[in-house]
């Protein structure tokens, strides 16, 4: 993309999180952090909401903790774009399928294809790409078949997985390679399944770890604010939530 392409991109602000684990523990840590994170993104009144896999822990969260997830995001102007995870992947059992319902009214894209799709936001001039996950295994590879760039606009990837050091075949599960994001020419590469914020590099793409919801700043709650600038660039901060009773 040539420097006046990047100077007709508006800026864009996007909140980035991960590894929400709904439904975890009757002890609500999970949902007070989330619920935060809305008050976050209301606040600073971000272009869309990025959720990297794992908003539930398990699929078989009941019909309570569905509809309580549906009316946060029922409290956003903005729009949502999420992937499955290991927790919540997306084989026929997936709790995804019972959450649709749901959400079926609100601006919330899943990116459930199992190959890898985008979803264009023209409002905002931004194309995301997601792979959905059916099983949590060392074949599945969070960023196969991302294509290339499209012309235009921001553009941002995501992915549920592991960031390995080097190419080593690895017995773990889900693994992202370094080959694999040495090509990829995105603006940003939202990943999940880490639960500490992490920036695992800044070039060719900024690709950044937001960390779970409840924990990701050593282990407190906190949240990544992904800035897309035509003048600076992108970049991200780490920012601390302050989780309020919900009931």
């Amino acid at each position: 993309m040539t420097n006046n392409q990047c100077q007709q991109r508006r800026a864009l602000s996007l909140l980035h999180t991960s590894d929400c684990h709904l439904g975890t523990s009757p002890a609500k840590r999970q949902e007070k952090a989330f619920a935060a994170a809305i008050d976050l993104a209301i606040d600073e009144a971000v272009d869309a909401v990025i959720i990297s896999g794992d908003l539930f822990d398990h699929n078989r969260v009941g019909d309570d903790v569905l509809s309580w997830a549906a009316s946060q995001l029922a409290r956003l102007s903005c729009p949502v774009v999420m992937i499955a995870g290991n927790h919540d992947a997306h084989p026929e059992t997936s709790v995804l399928h019972r959450f649709a319902p749901h959400i079926q009214d609100l601006p919330i894209t899943v990116l459930d294809s199992l190959e890898g799709t985008t979803t264009h936001l023209p409002e905002l001039e931004l194309t995301v790409w997601g792979k959905s996950m059916d099983d949590h295994h060392p074949g599945f590879h969070p960023l196969d078949g991302l294509p290339d760039r499209p012309e235009g606009g921001w553009c941002v990837a995501m992915g549920h997985g592991l960031v390995m050091p080097d190419e080593t075949p690895s017995y773990r599960s889900s693994p992202i390679y370094p080959s694999h994001l040495d090509t990829v020419d995105w603006d940003y590469v939202a990943l999940g399944h880490i639960h500490r914020h992490q920036v695992v590099r800044q070039s060719p793409s900024l690709v950044a770890y937001s960390g779970a919801t409840a924990e990701s700043l050593e282990g407190e709650p906190a949240v990544v604010l992904v800035s897309l600038s035509p003048d600076t660039g992108v970049s991200v901060s780490l920012r601390e939530l302050t989780p309020q009773p919900v009931d």
